[in-house]
């Protein structure tokens, strides 16, 4: 038995098979790589809808899709069966556009009726944090990316690369300052850009 094998046998304080001894490598791996940096923000969630994420709440019969329809796109990255891409945390703020808590489906983060209020919701959030003076790109993130979920050190170069500024450049408030924030961490939060500039700004236009 190497060196690896007997460090992993002794911290377990036990005996391990050879599948268990494969398993622990390949999670002491991944939370290395995490470590650096090197997956995707826990934060991001892309998981298929499960017992662990959604419960049996019925949605209103006017909430209406991603695609347009009526039906919970079980399959879709969290924050867009749950028209919520920014995956604000569900909290007591009365956003329009939000499904009440028995009507939402998801155990943690809000939902809202139609694409364009969770956009706007994300849109006003980032907002009300650039104006109380988060306006940094890392003041920002580090409000809306927190590291004990996050890997916030990643999060932030991935927005100042996609913003195209530097960590210590001061941001305005600007529609086309939020435009670009709301796809950076879109992208982050869902694996892929799902909102066109024609559905932002109609959810812009609702601030």
């Amino acid at each position: 038995m190497d060196k690896k094998h007997k460090k992993i046998l002794f911290i377990s304080g036990g005996v391990l098979t050879t599948g268990a001894i494969v398993t622990t490598v390949l999670l002491i791996r991944r939370r290395n790589k995490r470590k650096r940096g090197l997956l995707p923000p826990s934060g991001s969630d892309t998981r298929p809808a499960n017992l662990l994420t959604t419960n049996s709440n019925t949605l209103p019969s006017n909430f209406r899709n991603w695609n347009g329809g009526s039906d919970y796109l079980s399959s879709a990255p969290r924050g867009i069966r749950n028209n919520n891409p920014g995956n604000l945390i569900f909290t007591n703020i009365n956003w329009t556009g939000k499904l009440p808590k028995e009507q939402n489906k998801d155990r943690r983060f809000e939902m809202f009726i139609a694409p364009e209020y969770g956009i706007r919701a994300m849109i006003k959030d980032l907002k009300n944090d650039i104006e109380k003076g988060k306006n940094t790109v890392p003041a920002l993130m580090t409000e809306y990316a927190p590291r004990f979920e996050n890997n916030t050190d990643a999060y932030i170069q991935t927005v100042c690369k996609d913003l195209k500024v530097s960590a210590t450049a001061k941001l305005l408030p600007t529609k086309n300052t939020l435009r670009l924030l709301v796809h950076s961490i879109s992208r982050v939060e869902n694996g892929g850009n799902y909102i066109t500039n024609e559905l932002f700004d109609k959810a812009y236009a609702m601030i």
